[in-house]
């Protein structure tokens, strides 16, 4: 109503709104009555028609004088109503003025064309920029800041339509790399005819909640990526009973309902379905059965035990949030419940187990402190935590761990602690290692580090177990188990030496009885020469076999001459009624393996199958070399595809069954009666095996006899050396050699050998006899030959005696055996070398040629 009296007071200013100007026509009709009718008194005009029309002209003066009165009164009532609705207009405006200041929006009106025509200040300040190079010049420029482009086409029809729009999201990228977000709402302008004629509308600044909603989205899928992670159920219902999140540990647990397990389903619904599904056994009214869980699930009792449907036990326990919801947890403890059926009978243990239970700290304390393991929590700076079975091993006081760093224990600590530091990174890992205790005792260690965290920061959990005791007990038994073979093969061994005796000697009387036929004495030679082959074979084999070799080291092995020899070390062996077969397919295979270690392997394969055949039957030792298939690499990921040269050791016994194949591998596991089995065999087998890069694998099915298979990588044979050149020194003389040997006809061997080569020789029978013949030739000897072990003095003393008289006379030291820490000693200075007995003439130049070689 006021703007409608504005505009008539508005068109009233266009006339005569002037209070004189409106009532002077009323005051000029009245003065013309007023003259005519006094005009007409003083003519004395006494004719009626006259008085008539001087009446009419009075009243119709009087009338317009009045007329005039009541509009002047009229005019001046709206302009004071016009005054009062300009003044409201005047407020109103200042009043939308300050609001569009004050208010956080800013507005805008556009053309029919859908331009801006009015755009308010306070987009300037939210863009910090000109509108205009955000938005365009119109609404029709929006639609590169509307991210779906779906919904721009939806947008855009309604704006090319006229008609209102809500809620049009728009996304502004900005300078520094982030985003503004504003909402359009606008209502069409349309005439009096109903034309359109634009657009009013508002605009919001939305970053902080289109963010704020963009976090909460965000830490609502964390929130419910770590509920579903944890091994626990997890459910939460609003003040309302209606279901916020429900994680998928939780829908397990209720496999019958969990497709009703969703969010907006309430309580008393899921509980109905359960009914529905079998959840209620019972008989009566299921509504009452429902109303019952539903006061139980509002009371949040104490946690309760329960069988669920999904057939396992779990402990439930229900809370009030604050803001009147439920959270409801399960917990599995099938497990515990399982173990408490097993001691429902045992009243004692319960008790302990419960008492346990309510002292969990108490009770996982004493479990470390009482373990027979060490515990060490180790930050990789220093020993945080240790138990006592830790500070015993390592040999230090309850106190004397805390603190201390981990290098200070072990023999090459720095490098044990860069390869433990790894496991803190996760992943288990398993090393050996020397710890070094105070007291300077050595113990070997088996450690097991996995991940741990200490005061929040990754850190490595050690298990360390002294294997010390266990290894010792190892080597004794490996020693019995080689000291009852080489028993048992001695009758062997004299047997097969009586054979190489009588041939050696033989042959040599028959060239003695006949020596100027030449053909039959070199005949004689050959035999006595391949006698004594055989001879030395057998004395290394034994070697080996005792750990008696100078090296065991690994080596190029040719594998068909080592198999076929084991025949000497089986014959005292085998049972009667064995038939030891060798197939032997490949005479060219080679391999890098200590003879040591693949020697016991396979004579270890050949025992287990001869008890494994009481009654007789073939023992069967191949040797392939053969390209295993894919399958054999799948099965043993760490080998590298190629050839493997092959020995199998097959028997005709009743097999290993199936329940213990997977065991066979392990130490200390035999299905031998006791006392007749150490159950390190196969054990020593597959770390043979290991050694040379293979694997060892059980190929034959229970029932066929037991087939054992020993893949090692297979190498080309070395390339043979050429025959040494004669043995002479510098400038082409012969070289002055002392020799040294106890054995008279040894030492006519090798004086003839050497002197063949072109050497000067000079004989001694033992160490003392040899210093007074270097002191006779004023020590002009190039090198002296000797025998280790001599009566008066060996070989070692010698070699010291002479170096205080030449220190740079060089030494080829000879013997029939010698541990690999004796033949250290004895090689450690420059110009020392040894040589196991027996050698050829061409073994012996090479030592000496070599070593009058060395700088």
């Amino acid at each position: 109503m006021q703007v409608a009296e504005s505009n008539n007071s508005a068109r009233s200013s266009n006339g005569l709104s002037c209070p004189l100007r409106s009532g002077l026509p009323a005051a000029l009709a009245a003065a013309c009555g007023a003259v005519s009718f006094g005009a007409v008194v003083a003519s004395g005009l006494t004719d009626p028609l006259p008085l008539a029309a001087l009446a009419a002209t009075v009243g119709l003066a009087g009338w317009s004088a009045w007329r005039a009165n009541v509009r002047a009164n009229a005019l001046r009532r709206s302009e004071r109503a016009a005054a009062v609705a300009a003044e409201s207009l005047h407020d109103t405006r200042a009043r939308a003025l300050d609001f569009a200041r004050a208010s956080t929006d800013w507005f805008w009106e556009t053309d029919a064309d859908h331009r801006y025509v009015f755009v308010s200040d306070r987009l300037s300040a939210i863009l910090r920029v000109d509108p205009s190079s955000v938005l365009g010049s119109g609404l029709l420029d929006l639609g590169s800041l509307v991210e779906d482009a779906a919904t721009w086409a939806e947008y855009r029809a309604d704006i090319l339509a006229g008609r209102d729009f809500q809620e049009l999201e728009l996304s502004i990228p900005t300078t520094n790399g982030g985003s503004l977000f504003l909402r359009l709402n606008a209502t069409a302008v349309r005439d009096a005819q109903g034309r359109f004629r634009g657009y009013r509308g508002c605009g919001i600044d939305t970053t902080a909640e289109t963010l704020a909603l963009v976090e909460a989205r965000f830490m609502q899928t964390v929130v419910h990526d770590a509920l579903d992670s944890i091994s626990e159920g997890f459910v939460l219902f609003d003040a309302d009973g209606r279901l916020l999140i429900c994680n998928e540990r939780y829908r397990q647990a209720y496999p019958t309902i969990a497709d009703r397990l969703v969010p907006g389903a309430t309580f008393a619904e899921i509980l109905r379905t359960a009914a529905e599904r079998g959840g209620y056994e019972g008989e009566g009214d299921v509504g009452a059965w429902v109303e019952q869980r539903l006061k139980r699930h509002l009371r949040h009792a104490a946690p309760v035990d329960g069988l669920l449907s999904d057939g396992r036990w779990y402990r439930i326990s229900e809370h009030a949030t604050g803001t009147g919801g439920v959270v409801k947890l399960l917990m599995d403890i099938t497990e515990l419940k399982t173990r408490e059926e097993e001691l429902a009978g045992q009243t004692n243990r319960l008790e302990v187990t419960v008492a346990a239970l309510r002292e969990s700290e108490r009770r996982y304390r004493q479990l470390v402190e009482l373990a027979p393991y060490g515990i060490v929590i180790w930050d990789r700076s220093a020993i945080r935590f240790a138990n006592t079975a830790a500070a015993s091993i390592l040999g230090v006081g309850a106190d004397g761990l805390d603190g201390a760093p981990l290098a200070r224990f072990f023999d090459d600590g720095a490098a044990l602690e860069a390869q433990l530091a790894a496991a803190a990174q996760g992943g288990d890992l398993r090393v050996e290692g020397e710890a070094i205790r105070p007291s300077g005792e050595r113990r070997f260690l088996e450690l097991r580090a996995s991940p741990a965290v200490h005061r929040r920061e990754p850190a490595v959990l050690l298990v360390l177990n002294d294997v010390t005791d266990r290894r010792r007990v190892e080597g004794e038994l490996q020693r019995a188990q080689k000291m009852e073979a080489v028993g048992r093969m001695a009758g062997g061994v004299a047997h097969e030496f009586n054979n190489m005796l009588t041939a050696i000697g033989g042959f040599a009387r028959l060239a003695e009885r006949n020596p100027a036929d030449a053909d039959r004495v070199l005949t004689c030679v050959r035999e006595i020469a391949k006698a004594s082959e055989r001879a030395a074979t057998l004395t290394s084999q034994l070697l080996d076999f005792s750990h008696r070799r100078v090296s065991e080291e690994r080596e190029i092995v040719a594998i068909a001459p080592l198999v076929r020899d084991l025949r000497v070390f089986l014959k005292p062996l085998i049972s009667a009624g064995i038939d030891v077969v060798f197939d032997i397919r490949d005479e060219d295979a080679h391999t890098l393996i200590s003879p040591v270690t693949l020697n016991q392997a396979v004579l270890n394969l050949a025992l287990n199958a001869r008890d494994a055949m009481p009654t007789g039957g073939r023992l069967t030792i191949g040797l392939t070399v053969e390209t295993p298939p894919r399958a054999f690499f799948a099965r043993h990921g760490g080998l590298h595809p190629g050839r493997y040269a092959v020995i199998r050791v097959t028997d005709q016994g009743s097999g290993v069954p199936d329940a213990i194949r997977d065991r066979v591998w392990e130490p200390f596991f035999t299905t031998k009666e006791p006392g007749k089995g150490t159950g390190l065999g196969l054990w020593m087998v597959y770390g043979a095996a290991q050694q040379a890069g293979g694997v060892a694998e059980l190929e034959s099915a229970p029932g066929q006899g037991a087939c054992f298979a020993l893949y090692l990588p297979a190498i080309d044979p070395p390339v043979l050396a050429a025959s040494p050149p004669p043995l002479l020194i510098a400038d082409g003389d012969s070289a002055a050699i002392l020799l040294v040997d106890d054995e008279a006809s040894v030492r006519s061997y090798l004086r003839l050998a050497l002197e063949e080569a072109g050497c000067v020789v000079t004989e001694a029978a033992d160490g003392v006899e040899a210093l007074e013949r270097f002191d006779e030739a004023g020590g002009l000897f190039d090198a002296v030959v000797t025998d280790v072990s001599m009566p008066r003095m060996n070989g070692p003393d010698l070699a010291r005696a002479l170096e205080e008289r030449n220190p740079g006379l060089r030494i080829l030291f000879l013997t029939g055996y010698a541990s690999k820490e004796t033949a250290a000693d004895l090689t450690a200075q420059a110009g020392r070398r040894i040589v196991m007995k027996p050698l050829p003439p061409e073994r012996l130049l090479e030592a000496l040629n070599e070593l009058l070689a060395d700088e």
